[in-house]
């Protein structure tokens, strides 16, 4: 009989050897770091476990991802999970398998203000069902579907029984240039049995497999990949809805999608497309700031994110920074040098010198 308070650790200790349960041979990877490809990530070969009561659990997955309050239905009940760590480009993909019954884990606005988190999850179920609720929003995923949780607002995830979790921990830069209108696409369901949900779904899930031996240059591409394929699914959502709508949102995302086609021409500036569309800046700009960013700053973003795709290109490696920054809308260097530090705090070179 093992003590309860080491079941945990000899449970992970197996799994080290045999790989996770719910994992066929074929999905089973290579886990030995010294080996890996991508040595420049950390990368957790085996897994850690979280087991004990309600506190050991909240410590445990606060630790993990950010602070959280953790409910457990029946505290009597054995809860336990398997986590998964491995870093993929700027991203790190969290695998838990969860086994157990009923229990909710939330993010507070109590927490927040206490915290130093600002970032987004991904999550794909693998297995089972769970259910996650922000903005006055419920997504319930299945097997395949994937949701996006922001860590500066208040969510509820609930789970009736075991499931089985690949988590992403998104940097915020990597979905705020990708969707201007983010916050109204929180736990917001993604299908991932059929078209580009299910490209989503597939790419996380492969990367996911074969993370340990992926380089980081490798890595990077493939994430700007994974997200726009999200991006594409979000956004579809928000069209149909737009387009039985006249609602001031639908405007925003008419404004967005002509920002997005002409981000490469220089004259584009908040008056100018203000006066394209016969409204005024003013105007323009309170439309934006329904999602907590300035029109100047939304054009920069999207700017930032295009030349950091072209940096991360072995094909556009002939066009030096310079090229890339004019070629997308920066007339000066030395401030699209500064933007760029700031927004994804390395500088062009940094980047383009990963392998």
């Amino acid at each position: 009989m093992v003590p309860a308070r080491d079941r945990g650790n000899t449970m992970a200790a197996a799994i080290c050897h045999a790989g996770p349960k719910s994992e066929t041979r074929r999905d089973q990877v290579q886990r030995k770091s010294d080996r890996s490809a991508n040595s420049g990530n950390v990368q957790k070969d085996c897994p850690t476990s979280i087991v004990g009561n309600a506190s050991a659990w909240r410590d445990r997955l606060s630790q993990v991802f950010v602070e959280v309050d953790f409910v457990q239905a029946n505290p009597k009940e054995q809860l336990s999970a398997l986590v998964y760590e491995y870093a993929f480009g700027d991203l790190t993909f969290i695998r838990t398998i969860v086994e157990g019954g009923k229990h909710r884990v939330r993010r507070s606005q109590t927490l927040i203000r206490k915290s130093p988190h600002n970032v987004f999850f991904i999550a794909c179920l693998l297995r089972g069902k769970a259910t996650f609720t922000q903005n006055d929003r419920t997504a319930v995923l299945k097997k395949g579907d994937i949701a996006i949780l922001d860590s500066t607002q208040e969510y509820v995830a609930d789970a009736e029984q075991s499931f089985d979790t690949l988590w992403v921990r998104v940097p915020r830069h990597r979905i705020e240039g990708r969707l201007g209108h983010y916050s109204r696409l929180m736990a917001e369901r993604i299908d991932g049995s059929k078209g580009v949900g299910r490209l989503a779904s597939v790419m996380l899930r492969t990367s996911f497999w074969e993370a340990p031996r992926v380089v980081a240059t490798d890595a990077n591409r493939a994430t700007n990949a994974i997200l726009d394929l999200i991006g594409m699914s979000l956004s579809s959502r928000i069209a149909d809805r737009a387009a039985s709508s006249r609602s001031s949102q639908s405007s925003l995302q008419r404004i967005q999608r002509y920002i997005d086609d002409h981000l490469d021409d220089q004259d584009l500036t908040l008056s100018s497309v203000a006066k394209l569309h016969l409204v005024s800046a003013r105007y323009v700009n309170k439309l934006f700031m329904q999602e907590g960013v300035s029109a100047a700053r939304w054009i920069r973003m999207r700017r930032l994110e295009r030349c950091r795709a072209d940096l991360e290109d072995p094909a556009k490696r002939h066009l030096s920074i310079s090229e890339i920054a004019f070629d997308h809308g920066f007339g000066n260097i030395s401030s699209f040098n500064r933007a760029f530090r700031s927004r994804f705090h390395t500088t062009p070179t940094a980047l383009r010198s990963v392998r």
